[in-house]
């Protein structure tokens, strides 16, 4: 999967003209490359960019922007900036903060699940900026959740931008990539179950910020999968707290208590929604 996966990428990228260098091979700095920021006084929170191929010209390629449906809903203005990167010469990164319109005439342009909160829409890349897009193929299937055995316990990481109006990593505006397990269950069939629980740390920015399970010859079943397992198993769309209210004689104060625990929608509400998509961008 790993190899076709890869093919694909190369493909699609050759097509727009985008150079596609090495480092990417691995799906951690691929995703680190092509998770952004999208930020407005009214919500700021993270996006990741799908690449995929035109339904209606396979010869172009598709830029999908896809988040938390809350994180563009919240914003009443018509444009919001998303914080790209390029790099320079010598190998440095620099921001490259571009605007995108979200409404024309009232009306959104991106395009909302209708029971899930999810959230996708074209976008135009500049030809300088620092983002492959991840493959339309890693989003995780209920038969690929079955054909890996994906379960509880298993290692998950997430790539998103926690409390990003008070923190910054780097100067360049890199994500994070933090690691934690799938935490719930069951998984399936993911149209009744909806989400699940990771047990990760999720933060305000966080929302829209994709897990993945990336594994080298996964055993499930009793079966060897020789070479990567890659796959988006969804987006965080918030963390799970635990609210606590104590009363005496003249006062009650309330406690909002962090469980450590985050809450991420499936991928196939993701690739659903990108289907919504109109063919015509």
């Amino acid at each position: 999967m790993y190899v076709f996966i890869r093919s694909v990428l190369l493909l699609l990228l050759a097509a727009t003209g985008r150079t596609l260098v090495a480092e990417t091979d691995d799906l951690n700095t691929q995703l680190v490359l092509s998770t952004i920021k999208v930020s407005h006084p009214d919500s700021t929170g993270t996006a990741f960019v799908l690449v995929r191929q035109s339904p209606n010209d396979p010869k172009k390629t598709q830029f999908v922007l896809v988040t938390a449906g809350h994180v563009l809903s919240r914003i009443k203005d018509d444009e919001a900036t998303l914080h790209l990167r390029k790099q320079e010469s010598g190998g440095r990164y620099s921001k490259l903060p571009v605007k995108i319109k979200l409404r024309h005439d009232g009306k959104a342009l991106w395009t909302r699940h209708p029971t899930a909160d999810v959230a996708a829409m074209y976008v135009s890349l500049p030809p300088e900026a620092s983002v492959p897009g991840v493959p339309l193929a890693l989003l995780a299937s209920d038969d690929d959740l079955r054909k890996y055995d994906v379960h509880p316990g298993d290692i998950i990481r997430g790539v998103g931008f926690p409390h990003p109006n008070q923190f910054e990593a780097n100067e360049a505006g890199f994500p994070l990539v933090r690691m934690g397990c799938i935490a719930s269950y069951p998984l399936l069939p993911t149209k009744e179950t909806k989400t699940f629980f990771i047990d990760l740390n999720t933060f305000e920015g966080d929302s829209g910020a994709p897990v993945y399970l990336l594994e080298a010859n996964r055993l499930s079943k009793g079966n060897v999968h020789e070479g990567q397992v890659q796959l988006i198993l969804g987006l965080v769309l918030g963390q799970q707290f635990l609210d606590e209210e104590i009363k005496s004689i003249y006062q009650v104060e309330k406690f909002r208590h962090c469980m450590g625990l985050g809450i991420v929608v499936h991928a196939t509400a993701i690739h659903e929604t990108v289907d919504l998509l109109p063919r015509n961008p």
